[in-house]
């Protein structure tokens, strides 16, 4: 059985089917000078990327219980069950209800949840 990933204590009940896997951006800048080109180069960092998980469905006690973390407006610790641990903020989240009113009201479609890696936990 697959880990299940954590969002600030909270164990979810689904995995999502689609999750950004954090990766290093390298941050370099170039300006054209009269002889040639200057490089700036600041090495390749974490902070500052996005991680998007993304549902067809999730059940409604789920969305609401990151909508909850999300109205929080903190940072958090999102643990996605590799062994590493992500300081966060939650950027967004975005849902829509099922139109067949006999199984609205368990789940919530197309889910995304967007988080921003504040740092990398030690």
């Amino acid at each position: 059985m697959a880990t299940m990933m954590q969002l600030d204590g909270y164990t979810f009940t689904l995995n999502p089917e689609d999750c950004d896997m954090p990766v290093k951006d390298r941050r370099a800048s170039s300006v054209k000078t009269l002889g040639g080109v200057a490089f700036f180069s600041w090495g390749a960092l974490l902070p500052g990327e996005k991680i998007v998980l993304k549902w067809t469905y999730m059940p409604v006690a789920m969305f609401d219980t990151l909508e909850t973390k999300l109205e929080a407006d903190s940072e958090i610790v999102f643990i996605p069950g590799d062994g590493t641990s992500y300081n966060v903020e939650i950027e967004t989240l975005k849902g829509s209800w099922f139109l067949d009113q006999t199984i609205s009201a368990q789940f919530r479609g197309n889910v995304e949840l967007t988080l921003i890696i504040m740092s990398e936990v030690t």
